[in-house]
């Protein structure tokens, strides 16, 4: 009888403490803040991203081109910069696309587009919590046209101070004639896409 009590007892106390880092750990992502601006002016990711030379240093597979392109989302929705850095993160994205999705989206229109989705994001207060790609080996690769494309699936957790929700999204990248891997365009995959009250 004793033995029985103790292992209940045992295990209510477990299960108080598995509830506990759960909620701890749900405190801990909704009120988190966006990384403030240093003294600098920049913050050490916004440093970091924009240090990178893509010249010299592209991205060498579709994976990891999709894992920098999300660096610079999550510096553009989160991050506090001002509009010379703006630019520059803008570069840095635009870098990374393709030569048909570039003449589809002139460089004044889309930064236009970007200012109004970023300023809709900040009003309510809402940022992209974490930004996750599929693994290696769930990248598929085919021939498209005679070009040589690629399918990298991206996962979005977005918090805002109401409401919280899942995008998924597909990128179809295609390698151009210097063998890099440049985004082609994406797709809204469905998924986890509705919000949820908190």
């Amino acid at each position: 009888m004793k033995k029985r009590t103790a292992g209940i007892i045992k295990t209510v106390i477990i299960g108080v403490i598995c509830v506990g880092i759960v909620a701890g750990f749900y405190y801990y992502l909704t009120n988190r803040a966006p990384r403030s601006v240093e003294t600098t002016g920049e913050t050490d990711e916004i440093t970091s991203v924009l240090s990178k030379n893509l010249e010299k240093d592209y991205p060498a597979s579709p994976r990891a081109v999709i894992k920098y392109y999300n660096r610079i989302l999550l510096c553009l929705y989160n991050e506090t910069y001002d509009d010379e850095q703006y630019q520059k993160l803008l570069e840095k994205m635009r870098a990374l696309m393709d030569e048909e999705l570039l003449e589809n989206n002139p460089q004044d229109t889309f930064s236009t587009q970007m200012q109004n989705d970023i300023a809709a994001y900040k009003a309510e207060s809402k940022i992209i919590a974490t930004a996750s790609v599929c693994d290696t080996d769930e990248v598929a690769y085919k021939k498209v046209e005679g070009s040589d494309c690629a399918y990298v699936t991206a996962s979005y957790f977005l918090r805002s101070t109401k409401a919280y929700n899942r995008a998924n999204q597909e990128y179809v990248l295609r390698k151009d004639e210097n063998g890099d891997w440049k985004i082609l365009g994406f797709v809204a995959l469905e998924g986890d896409n509705g919000d949820a009250e908190k």
